[in-house]
């Protein structure tokens, strides 16, 4: 499917698969989150769910640039890294996927644990839902009565996103554009309003 540069991948709901190598049972989570924290917070419900598995890996992928991943006591470089390319493999962002080793006996080696964790997460990952979304700026746009039509025109022009419109001595609203787009947006807002809109970016 055609991604264009706003645009990016990532897990409808949360889906658990399960695979047996050697013995050893590796339990795969994957779910959406849109922060580091919300991540750490699945990451421990989870710790705490398993709290008596040998080993609960991780890799997380929020954005490009922010991700995360652990071998919890595996060693360095077979299980939280592979997790973290199988997510990558996929170009998904807002994921996180741990899997729950219950040792079964049997070493598997550096090879064999790499083999085993990038294998329990692409069970997972092959079975999810995934969802397409957009990556988007936020503006409060604050105008008078009059300049409303012209404002939601613009903003529909640009396919935004109003997400909260407050009607009192003026209007206010929150709305999210494509982030590509978003200089453009704040452009022609200052032009088609000689500038009277007050608009600022949020977050």
């Amino acid at each position: 499917m055609t991604l264009n540069q706003d645009e990016y991948f990532s897990v409808k709901s949360p889906l658990q698969t399960e695979i047996k190598i050697k013995g050893s049972r590796f339990i795969a989570n994957i779910f959406h989150a849109e922060t580091k924290e919300e991540a750490e917070v699945l990451y421990k419900n989870l710790c705490r769910k398993y709290h008596d598995a040998t080993h609960n890996c991780y890799a997380f992928r929020i954005t490009e640039d922010l991700f995360r991943y652990s071998d919890d006591g595996e060693p360095s470089g077979t299980a939280g890294k592979p997790l973290l390319q199988m997510i990558d493999a996929k170009g998904l962002l807002e994921v996180i996927c741990v899997v729950t080793r219950y040792f079964g006996g049997v070493k598997l080696g550096t090879g064999g644990l790499i083999r085993a964790y990038s294998q329990a997460a692409q069970s997972a990952l092959d079975a999810v839902t995934l969802v397409k979304k957009t990556i988007r700026s936020r503006f409060i746009l604050s105008c008078g009565y009059e300049l409303e039509n012209t404002v939601r025109n613009i903003i529909n022009r640009f396919k935004g996103i109003v997400e909260n419109a407050e009607y009192t001595e003026q209007i206010k609203i929150i709305v999210a554009v494509p982030e590509s787009r978003s200089e453009l947006f704040l452009q022609e807002i200052n032009e088609q309003t000689n500038s009277v809109v007050n608009a600022k970016r949020l977050g």
